[in-house]
């Protein structure tokens, strides 16, 4: 659906005020609101938030979501501004490029990537400033709000980089490592893999920006520059993995986020090793993180597989695959996009059926809310046991 065209400003204008709600949060507004009107808030409420943006209880809390609030405003109006200067030339009024540069800021600052243009950033894919502005809307977003105020609150007192880094916790660490491996290897993925198919009529540079913001918006903001209904099945199955993996804790992106996997593979790499606990950066990850982020990895998978197999039902029947080749790929891109609140889609969104669309809604919701939040929502209440079974091995591996 092109909202650019299909629906009138009163339409689009619903649209972005979902967007912001949904990337601040409804509880982050509606605190926000009471503390600009100088009410207090509940003590439930503080525990709910700090949940939402922290990984334990903090002393500064209150200070933390005034510079949530504060950070977002200032990223957006730096971000409509650089972007309202590239679409003037482009729009009928200035007018029109201000609207235009208000919605594409919120929406990439939200990872959300809805756009008003049809084809989404591709009329823009040799513009650096909006391409870079694009891109580090959606990264600050992306990183989550503790990261911002953690870097933000250590550069106001530290300026040497190497120092910066040792005063920031492991959570905000692990965030920026992860983070830079996962756009590196993007970029690399995109410039090897799409060089000569989706690039191939590109210079040197609009690949390097095209692959850089492909790498950067694929994995929770949605805008693209390249089709991906042309792309080839090495860059889908990359891009699936991105879209899977997504944005960071305490963000406005999806996924089973990005200290999932820095925990999932500092455990696999503690066992091999022969270590008990896995460390990081000279740190050892508590248990709870670990038995957290496998919840959320094996919840994740359960989540993506089901709805790929519904999708599968609903939409082909029981047709014969010789009938249908080519579209599990689609359905399962369908599904991990939906699932990691990304919005890309290789071309079968329109063709869903009720059922169907229905069925991305759900993913979108269970992935915006976070798979593990969903599944202790909706689990019986736990029982404590009595006793316990009798312990017996089982061959791993």
């Amino acid at each position: 659906m092109n909202i650019g065209t299909e629906l009138t400003k009163e339409g689009q204008l619903v649209i972005l005020m979902l967007i912001q709600l949904g990337g601040l949060g409804i509880m982050t507004f509606s605190t926000g609101l009471l503390l600009f009107l100088g009410r207090n808030i509940s003590l439930k409420s503080r525990f709910v938030l700090q949940d939402t943006f922290t990984y334990s209880p903090r002393s500064d809390f209150l200070s933390l979501l005034k510079r949530i609030i504060i950070f977002t405003v200032v990223l957006e109006s730096f971000g409509t501004f650089l972007l309202f200067i590239r679409f003037i030339p482009n729009e009928p009024t200035w007018e029109s490029a201000l609207y235009s540069a208000i919605f594409h800021s919120i929406s990439a600052f939200c990872n959300a990537g809805f756009s008003l243009f049809a084809n989404s950033m591709t009329n823009y894919r040799h513009d650096a400033v909006v391409n870079f502005t694009m891109c580090a809307l959606i990264v600050s977003g992306g990183l989550g709000f503790l990261v911002l105020h953690e870097l933000y609150s250590t550069m106001r007192i530290e300026t040497k980089p190497h120092r910066i880094w040792n005063r920031l916790s492991l959570h905000s660490r692990v965030v920026l490592f992860t983070t830079t491996v996962m756009i590196t290897s993007g970029i690399v993925l995109f410039l090897v893999s799409e060089w000569k198919v989706t690039m191939h009529n590109l210079n040197l540079i609009d690949r390097l920006l095209a692959s850089t913001f492909q790498s950067i918006t694929t994995r929770t903001a949605g805008f693209n520059t390249l089709n991906f209904a042309s792309m080839n099945n090495v860059t889908l199955f990359g891009t699936m993995i991105l879209m899977f993996i997504g944005a960071s804790p305490g963000s406005t992106g999806g996924g089973i986020k990005t200290t999932t996997l820095t925990a999932l593979v500092a455990m696999g790499l503690s066992r091999i090793k022969g270590l008990e606990h896995p460390t990081v950066f000279k740190r050892t990850i508590d248990s709870e993180s670990v038995n957290r982020a496998f919840a959320v990895f094996v919840v994740g998978t359960i989540v993506v597989v089901s709805g790929t197999a519904l999708l599968l039902i609903t939409e082909l029947g029981y047709k014969p695959y010789t009938q249908t080749q080519g579209f599990f790929i689609q359905y399962l891109f369908e599904t991990i996009s939906a699932f990691g609140t990304v919005g890309l889609s290789m071309g079968v969104t329109p063709t869903l059926s009720k059922a169907g669309k229905i069925i991305v809604v759900c993913l979108m919701i269970i992935g915006r809310l976070g798979p593990l939040t969903v599944a202790m929502a909706i689990r019986p209440r736990p029982l404590k046991a009595q006793y316990k079974y009798a312990e017996e091995k089982i061959m791993i591996g």
